[in-house]
């Protein structure tokens, strides 16, 4: 994976962030004990990429004007209406020390349940995990398409790696499965 190439700014005009954006830029801030708190901007297309590689909470390394780094991206602001990236947070991290983070969980099989007339309902959609940088997943998957209705999946049914674990309670419920409700419309019938 190549390093993510920022470049440092500066605040110097209200709405320069707009501009930056309308250039194929996304602002940022980076923060750590190493680097303090630096303002930074990024090329799009170069960022989506990455985001793609690692996921939303994934680790990267980046190069910042010649200072080279591995950092855990802790937020992606996107714009509500566009869903276009307008923000992103970093936090240097070192590659070899543990960490804790939230890890995206993917859910398999909700196409299935669907054909069989019942419903995924999600309550959680992230897991805080602790392990080192380079052992980090860019999500965590789990297979519903063999529950039934009634059926309730928690951070204990999540397939973690063997040097992956979970800090939250392992009793948190991610979701549940329910059935389908149909409701019927009845024609009225309407008298002149």
């Amino acid at each position: 994976m190549e390093a993510l190439n920022l470049s440092k700014r500066m605040k110097t005009i209200c709405h320069g962030t707009r501009k930056e954006r309308r250039n194929g830029k996304i602002p940022g801030i980076i923060y750590g004990k190493e680097i303090g708190n630096e303002m930074f901007e990024v090329d799009s297309l170069e960022l989506q990429k990455e985001l793609t590689a690692t996921g939303e909470h994934g680790v990267i390394t980046f190069n910042m004007d010649g200072k080279k780094g591995t950092a855990v991206i802790k937020e992606v602001q996107k714009s509500p209406v566009e869903h276009k990236i307008i923000h992103l947070d970093l936090e240097e991290i070192a590659a070899n020390a543990k960490m804790h983070t939230d890890v995206s969980i993917k859910i398999i099989g909700k196409g299935l349940l669907e054909s069989k007339g019942l419903v995924w309902q999600t309550q959680r959609d992230l897991v805080k995990v602790s392990c080192i940088a380079k052992d980090l997943p860019k999500d965590i998957e789990l297979d519903i398409s063999n529950g039934g209705a009634g059926t309730v999946y928690t951070f204990k049914d999540l397939n973690m790696g063997k040097n992956v674990s979970i800090v939250d309670d392992i009793s948190t419920v991610i979701g549940s499965i329910s059935e389908e409700e149909r409701v019927q419309e009845e024609e009225e019938e309407t008298e002149e």
